[in-house]
């Protein structure tokens, strides 16, 4: 049952109070200046937060749409946060600053503090993995290797929050270079070094506000990308393209855009797409382990029929 003591008004107010903060911090200490006087004087947030990861559901709780605004604003808190931990590559949002002066260390304390759960696993997955660098393999066929880690992966209760910062090593059949790590990367307000696409964009001061955040979870060994969006993507076949997205996608193109938030293989274009409303579910055994993710997504990528207009 959603809960309905939390005032969520105040709740999107004061993270957008302090998202707006941050970039018009000067200093050189937002960690003591900024963040830790927000928790103090933000208890009710918290308690949010940490009663939001601890809701249960079947198989993932409901939300709000309120909840989810408050979700967003605090997403984009974490993304300012972690732009420090970015290298500026001459294409993406916001390239003219280097983000609040924030250490590595400190972005975990502050994301600790409020109740989520920092990650590393160790084997690459799109859904706790943002490729930020890739590193062509000798093979053309080699899997995704993690190489080095620029932020961790964060989760509140088993949502996924946000994915972390890696930089792969992989084949140029699984990833392709000037693909994986420069495309439009979607569900995202800013990144240094590629362009970013986010519903919340091209809206005025208050209505981006009012952009709902993007829910993952694992539940068991099953993996949820998405699980608001309206289209099931188990449900098509591997040979339809929805007439609704242009360019029209094949179902193995809008699986890789859902669950990458990019694309990482396909040389379509990759600015002007719409993967918002799709939701995808995978199973441990069944495409979560990276081993058998590539091989899967081959094989559909080969069955798929690239629908063609008059």
């Amino acid at each position: 049952m959603i809960q309905a003591e939390w005032d969520l008004c105040d709740l999107l107010d004061g993270a957008r109070a302090l998202h707006d903060a941050l970039l018009d911090y000067e200093g050189d200490g937002v960690y003591a200046d900024l963040l830790l006087p927000w928790l103090r004087a933000n208890p009710p947030a918290l308690a949010w937060l940490r009663s939001f990861a601890q809701r249960q559901g079947n198989p993932v709780p409901p939300a709000s749409n309120e909840e989810l605004w408050v979700l967003q604003a605090f997403s984009r808190i974490g993304q300012v946060l972690v732009l420090p931990l970015q290298q500026a590559r001459g294409n993406g949002n916001g390239e003219g600053w280097a983000g609040p002066p924030l250490s590595l260390a400190e972005y975990e304390a502050f994301v600790e503090a409020m109740g989520m759960t920092v990650l590393r696993p160790a084997e690459f997955s799109p859904f706790y993995h943002e490729i930020v660098e890739l590193k062509p393999a000798g093979s053309v066929h080699a899997r995704a290797a993690i190489m080095a880690w620029r932020w961790p992966c964060v989760m509140l209760g088993n949502m996924l929050f946000a994915r972390g910062g890696v930089d792969v090593c992989a084949g140029k059949t699984i990833f392709k270079p000037g693909i994986a790590d420069a495309s439009t990367l979607y569900w995202a307000d800013r990144r240094k070094g590629r362009p970013v696409n986010d519903l919340s964009h091209g809206w005025g001061g208050n209505s981006q506000w009012r952009t709902s955040f993007r829910r993952d979870y694992v539940v068991g060994d099953t993996r949820f990308y998405n699980v608001d969006g309206k289209y099931d993507l188990a449900g098509q076949v591997a040979d339809a393209a929805d007439a609704g997205h242009f360019p029209a996608l094949t179902l193995a193109e809008r699986i890789e855009l859902l669950t990458q938030r990019c694309l990482v293989s396909n040389t379509t274009a990759h600015d002007d797409l719409f993967p918002y409303d799709d939701c995808w579910r995978e199973s441990a055994d069944n495409g979560g382990v990276q081993e058998r993710w590539p091989r899967w997504l081959s094989a559909l990528r080969g069955g798929g029929k690239r629908e063609t207009k008059a």
